[in-house]
């Protein structure tokens, strides 16, 4: 297997040498654009295992372990986006994915694989999972979209992009992406349907409908959209589950700096997750300072009342009569569609900033106020040429294990990526 493993990552090398341009085709009324994109990722760190000494044994506690972990990931990505006329525009995006390394064996990324994306429809499938190399392919975005001056339609899965913040959006609670997600890039995006109608010149409704995944988490969401020219905001009422969320956000200048703020609150019926409403909230501010080729700084802060305790939430994992398949189960639980930290208090920092015209680097600076810890992500973007992207960074963590991000283990990134 370690053979077969090492002949298709050098076919897809060769695959990904053949060109470095998108493919254009024009049929009358008919347009497609087609491009491809090959991703290496390595990610090198320290990850929990979970490890059941008897599985037979119904009393037996698993016992969760700490140990090395490197994970090689490679994909393969195949994009086609199409146009009928001036109202009619679709995406279909089809990804294969080869997984290598001792990764695979960690907590997180069983249970991921075991789960699937979460999706209405069950569109991805492992091909190969094998003790050497687990290969998958999946529908990354599939959706049809009519549009004209005062309606759009959109139905698919799709990547709904809801929120301003840029660190934290709370009220993105179809695609929510953390700041420390390795891939910040990467949103599957929902199966659901979108619909916006224009009231009046700037004024907008627009409604969302995502069925559950797997019968989990069904999600839905009404909001006000007004657009002009010194300010972007909107209200919304939502659904998750069988919570119940209000909010709003906003984006606006002030003088040459960009100021966006969220706020939601959730009530839940079911009394265990304590006092009603839960409260979030960010506020950010960034401007680009003209030094050299211009300095990007954001300062953002994130007030949370969805809050868990660290050492509770791993304790879960330990509790008797636990199978592999239900303690999986139940760590994978753990995420739900909204942003649930440690900390109630968050600040980041961002920089950025053109080293040269090819290499960039930025700096993102977390920091917990309730348990005083700290997460520090320097990072290089390269782009040699037009076709070709490499970055390297590194995630480092300060303070207490019961905090935020304290006592996590570094974790080392490294990517390439090749468009053809």
């Amino acid at each position: 297997m370690r053979s077969a493993a090492r002949a298709l990552a050098l076919a897809l090398c060769a695959l990904a040498a053949g060109g470095a341009s998108a493919h254009e085709f024009d049929f009358d009324d008919w347009k497609f654009d087609f491009k491809s994109t090959l991703t290496e990722l390595l990610t090198v760190n320290r990850e929990l295992r979970l490890r059941f000494p008897d599985a037979s044994d119904p009393n037996a506690l698993p016992v969760l372990q700490e140990a090395g972990s490197l994970l090689s990931t490679t994909r393969l990505r195949l994009e086609l986006q199409g146009r009928y006329g001036d109202h009619w525009s679709g995406q279909l995006v089809y990804d294969n994915e080869f997984f290598l390394g001792s990764g695979r064996n960690a907590l997180a990324f069983q249970a991921a694989n075991q789960l699937g994306e979460p999706t209405w429809l069950d569109l991805d499938q492992d091909i190969v999972d094998s003790g050497d190399l687990t290969w998958r392919h999946l529908l990354y975005r599939g959706w049809v979209k009519y549009a004209n001056d005062d309606l759009e339609v959109v139905l698919g899965r799709q990547r709904i992009a809801l929120g301003r913040g840029q660190l934290w959006t709370p009220t993105d609670i179809f695609n929510e992406i953390p700041p420390l997600a390795v891939e910040q890039d990467q949103r599957v995006g929902v199966d659901s349907v979108l619909a916006r109608v224009r009231l009046v010149d700037g004024l907008w409704a627009a409604a969302i409908f995502a069925p559950g995944y797997k019968d989990v988490f069904p999600r839905s969401a009404v909001r006000l959209e007004l657009s002009e020219r010194a300010v972007d905001a909107a209200l919304m009422f939502a659904k998750i589950d069988t919570a119940t969320l209000i909010g709003g956000d906003f984006a606006t200048n002030l003088g040459d700096a960009a100021l966006r703020g969220e706020v939601t609150e959730t009530w839940y019926a079911s009394r265990d997750v304590g006092t009603n409403p839960k409260l979030q909230a960010v506020l950010s501010l960034d401007y680009t300072f003209p030094l050299g080729t211009g300095l990007y700084a954001l300062v953002e802060h994130f007030y949370n009342q969805i809050v868990v305790d660290r050492s509770s939430a791993l304790a879960a994992l330990s509790a008797p009569g636990l199978t592999p398949d239900s303690g999986l189960r139940l760590f994978a639980a753990q995420c739900a569609p909204q942003l649930v930290t440690i900390a109630r208090n968050q600040t980041g920092i961002q920089l950025g900033y053109d080293l040269t015209p090819l290499l960039r680097g930025n700096f993102l600076w977390l920091h917990d106020w309730n348990g005083a810890s700290e997460a520090f992500v320097p990072s290089l973007v390269w782009s040699p040429t037009d076709y070709l992207e490499l970055s390297a960074g590194v995630q480092v963590f300060r303070g207490s294990k019961t905090s935020q991000y304290g006592g996590l283990p570094t974790l080392w990134i490294l990517r390439a990526d090749v468009f053809f």
